[in-house]
């Protein structure tokens, strides 16, 4: 029996790779078998309305009136926001992005995926390249 392979990747537009695993608006999911696309679909991504309020957590919780320090609210906000939009896509085995940060990456790990950051605009050239071992990984690109 052949094995699927599904593979998420990033959109804002529903037509090319544009943007980073967390400010991602949809996933263009493919699944394949035998190194042929079956089947595809576009994701919206799960984000919790309660996000929008993380600019407001910086100036209200950050000790200083809004003046200078990080609050570690906003971290783990962050990894939490990571780790939902990962798990919404844990169906899949592989994430590309064009960008992501050091959040993003741990989380589709911890799901078992591999992340994948390009360079790439276009989905089937991307998919094609996944597939032949030619795609580059920019790892040097997490940030």
């Amino acid at each position: 029996m052949n094995e699927m392979l599904k593979i998420a990747i990033v959109t804002k537009n529903g037509e090319s790779i544009v943007g980073t695993f967390g400010s991602s608006q949809y996933f263009k999911v493919y699944e394949i078998v035998d190194n042929k696309i079956i089947k595809e679909e576009l994701r919206e991504v799960y984000v919790d309305k309660a996000e929008e309020d993380v600019p407001s957590i910086i100036s209200k919780n950050n000790g200083l009136n809004g003046k200078g320090a990080f609050s570690l609210n906003v971290v783990d906000a962050s990894k939490d926001k990571h780790m939902r939009i990962a798990k919404s896509i844990s169906d899949c085995h592989v994430v590309i992005a064009r960008g992501m940060c050091a959040n993003a990456w741990d989380s589709i790990e911890q799901f078992k995926m591999e992340p994948i950051i390009t360079t790439n605009k276009q989905f089937e050239e991307t998919v094609e390249q996944y597939l032949d071992k030619s795609l580059v990984n920019h790892k040097d690109k997490v940030h």
